[in-house]
Order: structure tokens, then C-alpha cells, then sequence
């Protein structure tokens, strides 16, 4: 499933069962600015996107249960992200066994449960492995009636680092 998402750094990323994403909202101070529907998600993240907004992106990232290891990647990877020029962004369902690779594991699991994903593609030339444009997934869910961007985790009582 995910294998078509792991093409390296810079290339297509978020691979689910490496750094990925996944979310896990409770309840929170700021969850009133939060999306609340899939066109605000997806232009919350095009304008931290376009405007290298790093704070806006951290702020609907779920980072329950994340290791110090595993918070430096997707920080990277989001960071690595901003101010690049955008083709197009999708708001999509996400199979229902969409996340059955990474459980198989027995060590990784969503911090909790996925419904959609958002796909960025990026505007840029093809990546010469593959011919397709870098593109980046965040996995997506809604809990307490808003979106958010979450991570695979390890499983509790496993070390992240």
C-alpha cells in the first residue's frame, strides 16, 4: 500500500509506516481553530504551505505519543515542505485498510483512527525514479469535530528512539 509513497527524502514522503501521519485530536485549547471541514483543512495547509507558516502546520499535527526521534523527523519533513510551489492539494478517503501494512508490523499504529488523507503535489519536475511529481500525503482524521494531522506510532511500551 505504501510502498509507492517511500521514494526518499524530498520525493514523494509521509510513508506511513516510517514517519507518517495519522491523528489524534482530543480536546484541546485551540481545537475552536481548527478544521472543522475538508476545505478548511485543505486551505489551512496550502496557506502554511505558500506562507512557510511552520507554526500553523505544528499546531494541527497531532503529536500524542511521539519519541524526540520521531518529532526531529516530521518536524524535517514538514519544514521541508513549506514555500515549495503547489500543483494541486486533494482531500480523499483513505482505504479502510489503508493502515493494515504498518499493523502488521505488531510495532507501529495510528494514533488514531484514519478517515481521508490530503495528497500535496507538488509543482515541480518529475522525480527521475519514477517520472511522478514529488508529492507529500498527510494521513487525516476528525476527532472532537476537527481535522487533524497525526502520526504512526510506535506502539506503547516500545522505544521510539
Amino acid at each position: 500500500m505504501f510502498k509507492g509513497l517511500a521514494n526518499g527524502w524530498g520525493r514523494q514522503l509521509f510513508v506511513a509506516g516510517l514517519t507518517a501521519t495519522v491523528i489524534l485530536a482530543g480536546t484541546s485549547a485551540f481545537s475552536s481553530e481548527l478544521p472543522r471541514k475538508p476545505d478548511e483543512l485543505v486551505r489551512v495547509i496550502r496557506e502554511a504551505i505558500e506562507t512557510r507558516d511552520y507554526e500553523r502546520m505544528k499546531q494541527i499535527v497531532n503529536w500524542q505519543n511521539v519519541g524526540e526521534t520521531k518529532r526531529r523527523i516530521v518536524r524535517f519533513q514538514i519544514r521541508r515542505g513549506l514555500g515549495r510551489p503547489i500543483r494541486s492539494i486533494s482531500f480523499e478517503d483513505f482505504p479502510e485498510n489503508g493502515l493494515k501494512d504498518v499493523n502488521a508490523t505488531g510495532r507501529l499504529m495510528a494514533n488514531m483512527a484514519v478517515t481521508n488523507r490530503v495528497r500535496v503535489i507538488y509543482d515541480e519536475p518529475p522525480i527521475e525514479m519514477t517520472g511522478k511529481p514529488p508529492t507529500y500525503v498527510y494521513l487525516v482524521g476528525k476527532i472532537d469535530n476537527v481535522y487533524r494531522i497525526g502520526l504512526v506510532v510506535r506502539k506503547p511500551g516500545l522505544d521510539d528512539d
